[in-house]
């Protein structure tokens, strides 16, 4: 006998939905790695052809920490599928595109890291775009 009524039907997932669960995980292990690379770098186990961090300049050590906090606190928020894990992800990548990218003359010019996040950022839009599509037909469906 089925105790569930007719109104309570488990809603499966999507396949965009599958896919973006698993592209924030990945998103996570990857922002987890990159924020403990900057705690190297600040540490000073990491990264042997910088000077230590006290004597970078002051415009280097403040993006350095604030990515240091940021990536492992985003890494977590998007493991647990968490909105301000996406909000606190987009916001380190922004800044890391305009740290490598948009003032790479006053900093390293990393392009594939700028690339990377491009390509991150739009996969992130593309999938809440289709996501979003879907929701809309079922609710005018």
């Amino acid at each position: 006998m089925d105790t569930r009524s007719e109104g309570m039907k488990e809603k499966r997932q999507s396949t965009a939905e599958i896919v973006f669960v698993w592209f924030l995980r990945l998103m996570a292990i990857i922002a987890m790695i990159s924020g403990l690379s900057y705690w190297s770098q600040l540490t000073g186990i990491g990264g042997a052809d910088l000077p230590r961090f006290d004597e970078l300049p002051v415009h280097w050590q403040v993006p350095w920490v604030v990515l240091a906090v940021l990536l492992p606190c985003a890494s977590m928020g998007l493991w647990m599928l968490t909105s301000w894990g996406v909000v606190l992800w987009v916001a380190a990548s922004i800044l890391e595109i305009a740290v490598y990218g948009v003032w790479s003359d006053s900093y390293i010019s990393r392009p594939t890291v700028v690339i990377g996040h491009i390509v991150a950022l739009t996969v992130l839009a593309a999938i809440l775009v289709v996501i979003g599509l879907q929701r809309y037909r079922d609710r005018v469906n």
